[in-house]
């Protein structure tokens, strides 16, 4: 089996094909446990994260975040696992780190298996989230892969960005061509830049040596993408590039237009990886 879940943290773990791991994840310790909540993976967090994450008026400031235990790894129960998919339920509350209001949420995470071969993995990830009381929010879909490739980003009308953290995103990193934005990922400078809805059409593409992997994401225009401190309204697709500090990765996210109180909104994702 290419595709491993890890059930407790509701996550895919890692994706494999002919021996060439898709996602990066956490070095384990002596024990053969990985140190922290940083597991790596497919994982999904829940925004906005000014409000569940941050403490403060500093939004720059990385002393400030916290990544509450509510989010991640989170109380998972896993209803249904087998080599064709898992379904997982979180019943949550989270609380405003500023004012101590709470939210109450239902999630559920159904991953279901499209191939799992020695030349490609894919599976679907639908994810409804209920907000039963509290504030609105969205659900968050990070998948954390190695540095050191190309990312291919669908794009149409006027390519641009915008900058989410202080150290800015030289714009000469970027080639446009037939409606595909690329940047390489090296990790030279800890950057974030998000894309709005009205730009990005959906595709997300990264690149390594002997791999390729796509996420098929919903882009529609008209959402509001509410997730900060760095994420602004109308932001559906973000990318993260560490510089070393966190374990070296990016972090390809992407978000959901935001439930309202007792709405529910339904989020999907093909992820296919195949060998090159």
């Amino acid at each position: 089996m290419t595709i491993a879940f890890a059930p407790s943290s509701g996550r895919v773990l890692q994706a494999s094909v002919r021996g060439r791991d898709a996602f990066w994840v956490a070095p384990t310790d002596s024990s053969g446990e990985p140190s922290g909540w940083n597991l790596g993976g497919d994982r999904l967090w829940l925004g906005p994260e000014r409000d569940w994450f941050w403490r403060g008026a500093g939004r720059d400031d990385l002393a400030n975040h916290t990544v509450p235990a509510e989010i991640d790894p989170g109380n998972w129960d896993a209803v249904h696992q087998s080599t064709d998919g898992l379904d997982l339920v979180l019943t949550a509350t989270l609380r405003d780190r500023n004012t101590g209001a709470e939210t109450s949420v239902v999630v559920e995470r159904h991953v279901t298996v499209q191939a799992d071969t020695r030349y490609v993995a894919e599976y679907e990830t639908e994810t409804v989230l209920h907000v039963q009381s509290g504030q609105p929010v969205d659900a968050w879909s990070v998948v954390q892969v190695p540095l050191g490739g190309r990312l291919e980003i669908g794009v149409t009308g006027q390519f641009s960005f915008r900058d989410h953290l202080p150290g800015p995103v030289d714009p000469d990193r970027f080639t446009v061509s037939r409606g595909i934005a690329a940047i390489d990922l090296f990790g030279l400078h800890m950057t974030k830049f998000g894309i709005t809805s009205e730009t990005a059409t959906g595709l997300l593409r990264y690149t390594r040596p002997g791999l390729v992997m796509e996420r098929h994401i919903d882009a529609r225009p008209g959402g509001d993408y509410r997730d900060g401190p760095y994420h602004h309204t109308g932001d559906v697709i973000q990318v993260f590039e560490d510089d070393g500090h966190y374990g070296g990765y990016a972090e390809l996210e992407h978000h959901s237009i935001a439930a309202q109180p007792g709405e529910t909104v339904v989020d999907r994702c093909r992820t296919v990886i195949r060998a090159t």
